[in-house]
């Protein structure tokens, strides 16, 4: 089915979205869920979603960047945030802390600057859901940082990243500590029950399908409820949907 996207479509996509995501003029609530895991977290509104993917099975990732940074010598910076969902290549439960040490491949990091951990497991002492580590890695003279976390829920890991040259951290960093303060997980009831491959190549098509109709109407509960139906069909591995849920949260930027 091909979509008319209009100019007014636009418009009113863009109001809606913003009226339903933005918490306050400065920061917005994300989620972002794969199977029955979900993690949640504010990010200043100059950050933006500029890819997410998912092949529907056992991955899935969220790419977040901001517009250029200037540092002092004009040099333009692009601050990165990914967090990848990646299921366990033997589809048994895995050890946060072999998750974390596993998983040190995905980080530059080659100077530790400090560990850290977030969220503290409900009834335990001292058990945390995320591990994370703080440090730098070099790219020829320049030093660039890098924020590593990690957590796991039975089967299933989570490898967060945030990169950024050291030279204009110091404009990100109350970005980055709002993100961390408020990153969170949770779990959530199965949303569908496939029996096959094939049966969730046709629900997403079908959420994608109804998702575009719904765009159609022009209408504020319609439409934002196309934006959920977009991202389901997205997380079970439609390329298109993932595309079109992307290019809608960034409209009037």
């Amino acid at each position: 089915m091909k979509f008319c996207w209009t100019p007014f479509v636009f418009l009113v996509v863009y109001f809606f979205v913003s009226r339903s995501l933005v918490a306050d003029s400065n920061k917005i609530h994300w989620s972002s869920c794969f199977r029955t895991n979900c993690i949640s977290f504010d990010l200043p509104s100059r950050w933006y979603l500029t890819e997410r993917r998912s092949n529907g099975f056992t991955t899935k990732f969220d790419h977040f960047k901001t517009p250029p940074i200037k540092e002092e010598s004009g040099k333009e910076i692009i601050p990165a945030l990914v967090i990848l969902f990646k299921e366990s290549e033997n589809k048994l439960p895995l050890h946060p802390v072999l998750f974390h040490g596993g998983s040190r491949k995905l980080s530059l990091i080659t100077n530790v600057r400090k560990s850290f951990t977030l969220q503290k497991i409900p009834n335990t002492e001292n058990h945390f859901k995320f591990l994370g580590i703080f440090g730098s890695f070099k790219d020829m003279e320049d030093s660039i940082l890098q924020h590593y976390i990690t957590a796991t829920e039975e089967e299933f890991g989570f490898t967060i990243l945030i990169t950024c040259y050291e030279s204009v951290y110091p404009q990100i960093e109350k970005d980055i500590s709002l993100f961390l303060n408020s990153l969170s997980h949770e779990k959530r009831s199965s949303p569908w029950q496939m029996k096959s491959p094939e049966d969730q190549v046709t629900q997403a098509k079908e959420l994608e399908t109804t998702a575009l109709d719904r765009l159609k109407t022009k209408k504020s509960e319609e439409i934002e409820t196309a934006l959920g139906e977009l991202s389901d069909s997205c997380e079970l591995g439609s390329v298109t949907a993932c595309e079109m849920f992307t290019t809608l949260m960034n409209l009037g930027r």
